[in-house]
């Protein structure tokens, strides 16, 4: 059955990133890296953040597309004439190892505002009339990514991921079929009181997709170990570019607070390590 969502494979995804983008996001990466908290000796490792406009800036300045994503607009950019594209940033489980545990990622949102839908969510549910639930999700959907078509005039349209996973990060994509939006249905072997799980988003193996009725929004998780192990990925691994465990106060103190010399030493401690 048709899907929604299409993955990329990873020679389809270096149509989109050629080598200069690569380098531009690896750049970025670790202007990332080097910006979070110092950890004193001894701490344990602090979760690395990003605001989502700082991760679509990056595929701004990596493909030379034009943001559009202010406000509430469907998508983040558009290459002018060729596609457009919406960019998200999933976290993702690791073992012990450092290794992609066999799980679901973080959620993200393809779609929410029920308000625009034809039914009152909470009654529907209360109802258990799941499969228009599921319509008026349709709905959504397609008028919200017919929109860009119009307005921007191109055809293609993309959901590019960059997977977050301890200190390495798998960028992936996903070609969106606007045609195949109508193609899907409520799972109802899944579907509870709620949530409604959904058929034919992505295929099972690259993730998953359901509506809740708390959140009143659609949401995507993928299973991040199937991309990798699949060859649909570009992974940057950033192993071994260790953050150093420093006392700040002591630093200060010890250059005399000295705010450049303290800069330095920091970007120096990060060049060593890599």
């Amino acid at each position: 059955m048709p899907n929604m969502l299409t993955p990329l494979t990873k020679n389809e995804l270096l149509q989109i990133f050629d080598k200069i983008a690569l380098n531009v996001l690896e750049l970025c990466m670790k202007k990332l890296l080097i910006s979070q908290p110092e950890r004193l000796v001894g701490q344990h490792p602090l979760p690395i953040q990003v605001p989502k406009e700082h991760i679509e800036q990056w595929v701004v300045q990596a493909i030379g597309a034009t943001p559009v994503g202010a406000g509430a607009y469907p998508i983040d950019v558009i290459k002018p004439g060729e596609f457009g594209a919406d960019i998200k940033m999933l976290s993702c489980k690791v073992n012990s190892y450092g290794e992609l545990s066999d799980t679901t990622s973080g959620e993200t949102s393809l779609a929410q505002k029920f308000t625009s839908a034809g039914v009152d969510l909470d009654t529907a549910f209360a109802q258990k009339n799941y499969d228009a639930i599921t319509n008026d999700w349709i709905e959504i959907l397609k008028a919200k990514l017919n929109r860009v078509t119009r307005e921007q005039c191109v055809d293609k349209l993309y959901y590019i991921f960059i997977l977050r996973a301890s200190t390495k990060f798998h960028l992936c994509a996903a070609h969106i079929n606007i045609n195949n939006i109508d193609m899907i249905a409520t799972n109802k072997d899944k579907t509870t009181s709620t949530s409604i799980f959904l058929n034919n988003v992505i295929d099972d193996h690259f993730g998953n997709a359901k509506i809740y009725k708390s959140k009143k929004r659609l949401e995507l998780r993928l299973k991040p170990k199937y991309w990798v192990d699949n060859n649909h990925v570009i992974t940057f691994d950033f192993s071994e570019f260790i953050p150093p465990m420093v006392n700040l106060r002591n630093l200060i103190q010890q250059k005399d607070n000295n705010i450049a010399e303290c800069l330095q030493y920091l970007i120096g401690r990060y060049i060593q390590n890599e």
